[in-house]
Formats: C-alpha cells, structure tokens, sequence
C-alpha cells in the first residue's frame, strides 16, 4: 500500500453533521487520507468523507461504505458499482454542494451555500433546538452498509438534534445536557476508530462526546465540532483556540491551551455579513435542484423560498434530499397559517378595536367558503404527508430485504449462529463471517415463509 503524506489540515470545526452535504467539507476529512494512487479529491466529488479507518470511506448520501482500493480504481465508477441505488449516484436532486459549479443560477446558488456555511462556521456560534428536546445517539457500525436512519434530516446525519427551531445556543445553556458527564461522554467513544491517534480519555476531559461516524466529535457544553485528529493533537487546547467563548473549556484553560502554536491548525479568516439572507439571496434559492423538483410538483413559490431560508440561516446548508425538504415546506405553511390565525384572534379579542358589525350574507358566505378552503388545503396537506411516509416505509422495508453485500438480489439465507438475514444465497456462500456482527458463520439456513 503506497502511502500518501499527511496534508495542511485548514478548517477542522463543523456545527451538523449534514455539514458533509458540502464537497469542500468532505474533501477536508482527506488531510489524513494514506493512499497515494486515489485522489481524495475524486472521492469527496464522488460524495464519500473519510472514515479515518484504513482507507475506508462512506457516502454521505447512501451511506455505503468502500474501502481496499487499488491502484487505477476511479471513485465514481465504484461508488455505481457498489451502490447503483444511491440517490446521488442516479443523479437525484439531493442537497450536495459541488465545488465545480455551472456558470448560471444553480451554480450562483451553489457558490451562495458555499460562502453562506463558511460564514457560519467561522463568525456564529452552533445552533441547537431548544433545551427540552429529545435526541438519540446512533453508533457506526464496521459493515459495508450500516443501519442508520436513510434520511440523515431525522437525526442530523447521525445521530443528533431535527432541524426545525433551531436557534443559537444561549449563555448557561448546555448544546447536549444529557452528555454533562465524563461517563456519559465516554460511552459514546466504544466505536471510535482505532487509528485515530487520539486518546479517547483526553477528547472525554475535554468535554467532546463522538458522533457516531468517522471522528466527529462535538462538545456538550458549546455544541462545536472537529475532525481530521492525528497523534499530538491537545483536545482541550484544540478546543479552546476553535471555541474560546465555551464556558467548559474557559475553566480548564491553562497556559498551553493559550499559547501552544497552531502548527497546520490555522483556521481561515471569518466573513463579514449578515446573518439573514437578503431578498435576492432567498429569491436564487429557489434555483436550486431541490427547488425545481418542488416547485414542479405544484408547491408555492413563496412557501418553497421562505421555507429553504429559514432552513439555511439556521443551518447554512439545505436538507439532503427532497423528501427532507417537502418536510420543511409543509412545516413552514403549517406555522405561517398558526401565526395568522393566532394574529386574527388576538386582534379580534383586542378591548381597542371598534364594535364590528355583523356580517352580511354575502361576507358570510365569503368567509365559509374561505374557511372550506383552507380546510381543503390542510387535508391535502395531511394526505401529503401520510403518502410519504407510507412512500419512506415501503423504501425501507425494501431495502431491508436487498442483500447487503452485492446489492440487488433479495435476502433468503440466515447465518448460524448469529442467525443474521442480511445476505442472498450467492453472497453468502464464500464468507466465513458474519459482515453485520464479524461472528464466525458455522452454517446457514434457507427460511421457509409461507
């Protein structure tokens, strides 16, 4: 294995795992990338990161994971090869970020998220929902496909926070209170990569929990994030130069964390801009891919623009997919018409408006047929909704019954004695272990059904 030289590091932080939506994000978790026959360049364009194991890495959009390349492999004939099923494989409209962008207003909305995420990442503080929210911690599993949620807006990539609220994590408020203990912390780390060359005691002290995937960890305290560690990384000097203003790490600062050198750590300069979107930027999103496919399928414009800013002023990126962003625009119409109804009645019930005379038959007749209207428009609405979570169920119970090494064919053998079904008969064969647990196979079993 011909091995490739570690790179300058830049930018280390992230504020969501849906952070790696973007190309230039992805192609940052390479600096440690060990082969020098694969162009890390060509996998971050292919849509993989770098899982930090080997010479692993995995798409952030199918989560397939590819890894013993050899020498004349080209990332995006395996990435169709492994996973022809993959959205961003098959040319789906999806969230991603190209760095190499068409010169018209997909490629002005692209260069926009770009320099709008590199804004937040480097001049805002992390977001969070709000205090009394729950969340769910969900591990890596060392298989070529891995069970994680598909869509990676149901728990922020992997593992944390839904998008919606999201507001700046204000002083005294812990980002992730559940994870205020080190023993907490610490039984986030049992997948951490092992080549990671970082001890998972010093990330723990110094207030990181892991994410779940490659080695992104966050802090409970502050809600900030690095990757790309190597051997000789200080978690809590790293931490207090990426986030000086977290109350954690100010009271175990000391004297290196101040004016140890930043070696290959130097982050980029921040942006100077507003932190709302201005009517013209609002206005190019909608020439976004996501966008046309929801605007070709009959959804207002105004919903549609209004729904994907507020999405990408709390975020600074889009959701992954359009499934995920359907989601967005119905919540959004949801709580524009809460708030008009909430302003009508609290102007109704105001003791300063003059009396209000009856209506006439007409004006009545007017307002029933609004109020039919609009409650046509919420049973659609309703009817969308269902429709695609029945469509999400059947796409996961399908992909549930597809062999999990080749694919396509449909599972029919159980290993023994892990009595695993994740396999067709072709597969299944040649193993001696288990690809979902690595427990030894002794034998398999066809199951009758029926």
């Amino acid at each position: 294995m011909r091995e490739k030289l570690p790179e300058l590091r830049r930018e280390r932080r992230f504020h969501w795992q849906t952070d790696l939506l973007l190309e230039s994000v992805r192609r940052l978790t390479f600096a440690n990338w060990i082969l020098a026959y694969i162009d890390p360049d060509q996998l971050a364009k292919a849509g993989f990161f770098y899982l930090q194991t080997s010479d692993h890495v995995q798409c952030v959009f199918c989560q397939g994971i590819v890894g013993f390349w050899d020498p004349g492999d080209v990332p995006e004939i395996e990435h169709h090869k492994h996973f022809p099923r993959c959205v961003f494989v098959q040319g789906v409209a999806t969230g991603n970020v190209p760095l190499s962008i068409p010169a018209d207003d997909t490629g002005r909305v692209y260069r926009l998220l770009e320099d709008y995420h590199h804004f937040k990442i480097t001049s805002t503080r992390p977001t969070i929902k709000p205090p009394n929210s729950s969340y769910a911690i969900v591990g890596l599993a060392t298989i070529q496909i891995f069970d994680i949620v598909s869509d990676l807006e149901k728990s922020d990539s992997y593992g944390f926070y839904s998008p919606t609220d999201a507001t700046e994590i204000e002083p005294g408020t812990l980002a992730h209170p559940q994870l205020n203990t080190p023993n907490a912390r610490k039984q986030t780390f049992a997948r951490w990569p092992t080549d990671v060359g970082v001890s998972v005691d010093a990330l723990v002290e110094a207030g990181f929990f892991y994410c779940g995937v490659s080695d992104l960890v966050q802090c409970f305290n502050c809600g900030g994030g690095l990757f790309s560690w190597r051997t000789g990384d200080d978690p809590s000097a790293d931490h207090a130069r990426y986030y000086p203003f977290c109350p954690f790490i100010r009271t175990k600062g000391n004297s290196d964390t101040t004016i140890r050198s930043w070696d290959d750590n130097s982050p980029p300069l921040p942006i100077t801009r507003p932190v709302t979107l201005s009517s013209e930027e609002a206005n190019l999103l909608l020439a976004h891919p996501i966008a046309k496919r929801l605007l070709a399928m009959g959804l207002s414009s105004a919903s549609v623009r209004g729904a994907l800013k507020t999405r990408v002023e709390q975020r600074g990126i889009l959701c992954q997919n359009v499934t995920s962003a359907l989601e967005l625009v119905f919540d959004f119409e949801e709580n524009e018409r809460r708030m008009n109804t909430s302003t009508l009645v609290h102007d109704t019930a105001s003791p300063q408006q003059p009396p209000i005379p009856p209506p006439t038959q007409a004006e009545s007749g007017e307002a029933d047929e609004r109020v039919r209207e609009e409650a046509e428009v919420a049973r659609q609405q309703q009817l969308r909704r269902e429709v695609e979570e029945l469509r999400r169920e059947v796409e996961e119970a399908e992909n549930r019954l597809v062999c999990r090494l080749c694919g396509e064919a449909r599972v029919e053998v159980v290993l023994q004695p892990c009595s695993h079904l994740h396999l067709c008969a072709t597969c299944a064969r040649p193993i001696d272990t288990c690809p979902t647990c690595t427990s030894p196979v002794r034998g398999t079993l066809k199951p009758i059904i029926g």
